[in-house]
C-alpha cells in the first residue's frame, strides 16, 4: 500500500468514527433498545421486462412470449364484431402497463382495422370483365384464394388456375363468379368464364358456340308436331289417313232417342256435331 492509499484509508476510518459518536449521541437511552432490535426484511421485487412488440405475430405465440416475462395477458377481437379470438388470430393492436399487456387481434388473413374497435376493411371484388385472364390473376393477387378460368361457351373446353402465364393468358374474362364490389371476407376462390381473344362473349352464361350442339336445339328439331301428327307418315291423330274427307253424314245413325246409341256412334260424328 503506498503513501497515497494509506492516508485516504485512514481519513475513512476516522469519518467512519465520526459517525458512530453522532449516531450514539443522538439515541440518548434508547441506544440500548435499538441495538436489541432486530432490522425488519425488506423484500425487493422485480419489475418484469416488457416482451417487445407482439404485433403481427399470432395470439398462440404473444401470449407465450408475454407468459415469460410475468406480466397478466388479455386479448379482445379487434373489429367490431366482438368475437373470441383464436391461438391462429393475429395480433394488431397491443397496450401495455407494468403488470398487464392487452392485445387486440383479429382472424388469421384478415387486415387490421385503422383503429381498435372499428371494421375490418377487407378489399372488394374487381370488375375484370373484358380484362385478359393474366391482367384478372394479378389484378386479384392475395385478394382471393384460386383463380380458375372456364370457357364461356358450353361447348368449348378451357381450365386453369393461377397461371397468368399459360396458354389461357390471353382469353378475354366474359363472366366472373364473384360479383364486383363484394367484400373479399375470407378469400374466397373466383371462377372467371373467357373466350379466346378474337372470340365474342356470349350475351349470357350457359349458351353454345354452335347452337347445334345444344342439347335442347336437337330435341327440338326432332320433336312430334304439335298437331298429333307423327312427322312424315302424313296419318291423323284419329288413325284415318290424311286423305280421308272423314265421314259423311249418312254415316251416322242415331238411337230412338237421339244421340249415339248405347253402343256409341258408328263414326266420328258429322260435322254438325253429335246432338
Amino acid at each position: 500500500m503506498n503513501r497515497g492509499e494509506k492516508g485516504l484509508f485512514g481519513g475513512i476510518a476516522v469519518l467512519a468514527v465520526v459517525l458512530l459518536l453522532l449516531l450514539l449521541g443522538s439515541c440518548g437511552d434508547n441506544c440500548d433498545d435499538a441495538a436489541s432490535t432486530p432490522a425488519a426484511p425488506v423484500t425487493i421485487t422485480a419489475t418484469p421486462s416488457p416482451a417487445g412488440s407482439q404485433v403481427g405475430q399470432s395470439v398462440d405465440s404473444a401470449l407465450e412470449r408475454v407468459g415469460q416475462t410475468g406480466l397478466s395477458v388479455a386479448v379482445h377481437d379487434a373489429s367490431d364484431r366482438d368475437e373470441n379470438p383464436g391461438g391462429d388470430w393475429t395480433v394488431c393492436f397491443e397496450k401495455a402497463t407494468l403488470s398487464k399487456v392487452d392485445f387486440a387481434a383479429v382472424p388469421d388473413g384478415a387486415p387490421c382495422p385503422k383503429k381498435d374497435g372499428q371494421r375490418i376493411p377487407w378489399p372488394k371484388m374487381p370488375n375484370v370483365q373484358g380484362s385478359t385472364y393474366a391482367d384478372a390473376v394479378e389484378k386479384l393477387g392475395d385478394a382471393v384464394g384460386a383463380v380458375a378460368i372456364e370457357a364461356a361457351y358450353e361447348d368449348e373446353a378451357a381450365y386453369d388456375t393461377n397461371n397468368g402465364a399459360g396458354e389461357y393468358a390471353n382469353w378475354k374474362v366474359c363472366f366472373q363468379s364473384v360479383k364486383a364490389g363484394t367484400r373479399l371476407a375470407q378469400e374466397p376462390d373466383v371462377v372467371l368464364h373467357a373466350v379466346e381473344k378474337d372470340e365474342t362473349c356470349p350475351s349470357s352464361k350457359g349458351l353454345y358456340k354452335n347452337a347445334e350442339n345444344d342439347p335442347d336445339y336437337r330435341d327440338r328439331e326432332y320433336a312430334e308436331p304439335d298437331d298429333g301428327t307423327s312427322a312424315g307418315d302424313g296419318s291423323s291423330a284419329n288413325g284415318g289417313s290424311s286423305g280421308d274427307s272423314g265421314s259423311s253424314e249418312e254415316d251416322y245413325s242415331p238411337g230412338d232417342k237421339g244421340g249415339c246409341p248405347p253402343g256409341g256412334c258408328y263414326n266420328p260424328c258429322p260435322p254438325g256435331g253429335c246432338r
